[in-house]
């Protein structure tokens, strides 16, 4: 007999968080969890129909994130250097972003406002140009926070993947603090606090709480969430789910019982939640799900054999690479392989966490997309394939480089192309003409991958201890240095 045939607990509706506005916001969803509506749209402009039309989707009472301004800017300057005069007056840019705010506000929604960052990559180097110069984006910056009257999150300062986009651990704490302020008892800190650290004494770690009284067991409003990153507050609590998943003979992988809801636990969690018909991705441990074990440790539901035996997150399998060289050939396949060692070793068919899945190489890229997509989820980190590419950059790349993701496939010969298109994004051909230092060169490689060293940081990770990166990587500057030397001269 199933769980679900006694029928003890009632269905409930989880809180809905929205999202509206740019690719931002839609990553801020996507690391929000089940509990989010994307409504956003990558790419879009404050004045996007299609985005103002998702506004109408959003029912009274709701709590919205919204991100605007950064395509508008990003647009502004591309405008302003094809035709040499002065972009775009930020005030306009900053009505536009009002506007949007007003239109979520009259369907009766609460609003909070993610501001864009002005990072690294964004006109600070040649291949940047397009997206504006750090003095304007800091003017389409204040012009907004002027003009609008919401409470506003600000991810500036923030390591960028890619001098634009923020890494999936900020965009998870800012999904976080938008709950918070949906009615969690925290609040946000100031306009110009980072992600993740309230104003109020409720901080992590000091003065909290546990997630439950009783610990492991949540309360009706109380579920615990997978991360990265890991609350501390919630230790306990995931030290007391963990251990009784594992008294049922869930396996929840070689970190142990360590109180971190990770990518282990929530294969185990999910294996359970299966096995006893419940609904659920493993992400979240709610009052049902402990309930149910409870149910089961007691003999009061049957108890069935785990259809979970081994965690397959972040196993390394035996299986001979698929290709392990670049299908490219040359200096420029040797820059690949430079690039895809501490990244992937090199195999074609890596996911994030160091398992291999053979199966995306035949997949087209929108159907690889959607694949990472849903691996993300468990593992923390979209990355996928021999250069990593994260799941905003998939379909964007895919098409600069003129294939279509509907028809072609992720394959090595495909994915060599949008390889090379970053590597010429950083200076591929300027670096291979000698009009860019070796060190440069590295410089803007390691802001793409972070297993790369970078300059600017002494050797270290540019992104180390953002998200689930380390701040050494496995090759170290000389070596870096010597290997770009060598390719370049051979």
């Amino acid at each position: 007999m199933r769980f679900k045939e006694f029928k003890l607990f009632e269905q409930s509706q989880p809180a809905k968080f929205y999202a509206i506005g740019d690719s931002h916001a839609d990553m801020i969803a996507r690391m929000g969890g089940k509990d989010w509506v994307n409504l956003a749209i990558g790419g879009t402009s404050s004045t996007d129909p299609r985005m103002l039309g998702n506004i109408s989707k959003i029912p009274k009472g709701a709590t919205v994130l919204v991100s605007q301004g950064a395509n508008d800017t990003a647009n502004a300057m591309l405008r302003a250097n094809q035709t040499k005069k002065p972009p775009k007056d930020p005030n306009i840019i900053a009505a536009n972003v009002a506007n949007v705010i007003d239109k979520v506000e009259a369907q009766g929604a609460k609003v909070i406002f993610m501001l864009f960052p002005n990072g690294p990559g964004r006109g600070k180097s040649k291949d940047a140009q397009w997206y504006g110069g750090s003095d304007y984006q800091d003017k389409v910056r204040a012009a907004i926070k002027g003009s609008i009257n919401v409470p506003i999150i600000d991810i500036n300062g923030k390591p960028l993947y890619d001098g634009i986009h923020a890494g999936n651990a900020t965009y998870k704490e800012v999904a976080d603090q938008v709950r918070a302020k949906a009615g969690a008892g925290v609040t946000l800190g100031p306009t110009t606090a980072s992600p993740g650290a309230p104003a109020t004494k409720d901080k992590e770690g000091a003065g909290t709480k546990p997630s439950s009284s009783t610990p492991g067991v949540p309360t009706n409003d109380d579920t615990l969430r997978a991360g990265p990153p890991f609350r501390l507050r919630d230790k306990d609590a995931v030290i007391a789910m963990q251990t009784r998943i594992k008294g049922l003979g869930y396996n929840i992988g070689p970190t142990g019982i360590d109180g971190k809801f990770g990518p282990y636990t929530v294969a185990a969690l999910r294996a359970f939640q299966k096995d006893y018909d419940l609904d659920g991705d493993g992400t979240t441990f709610t009052k049902k799900d402990s309930d149910a074990i409870t149910m089961v440790m007691t003999n009061k539901i049957p108890r069935v054999k785990p259809s979970q035996q081994q965690s397959r997150i972040g196993r390394r399998t035996a299986e001979k690479p698929v290709v392990y060289d670049a299908v490219t050939t040359g200096r420029i396949g040797e820059v690949l392989n430079f690039v895809a060692g501490p990244e992937s070793r090199g195999y074609y068919d890596m996911m994030f966490g160091g398992t291999r899945k053979p199966e995306i190489l035949k997949m087209t890229i929108a159907d690889a997309h959607k694949f990472q997509l849903a691996w993300g989820k468990e593992a923390g980190s979209t990355a996928m394939g021999r250069y990593q590419i994260m799941e905003f950059n998939t379909l964007v790349y895919a098409q600069r480089v003129g294939l279509n993701p509907q028809r072609d496939k992720f394959n090595p010969e495909n994915q060599d192309k949008m390889g090379i298109y970053f590597l010429k994004e950083k200076g591929l051909d300027q670096w291979l003409a000698g009009k860019m230092s070796d060190k440069d060169f590295l410089e803007g490689l390691a802001r793409v991958w972070a297993g790369l060293p970078a300059p600017s940081t002494g050797g270290n990770s540019y992104y180390g201890g953002v998200g689930l990166n380390r701040k050494k990587t496995s090759i170290d500057m000389k070596t870096a240095l010597n290997a770009l030397s060598n390719i370049k001269t051979a």
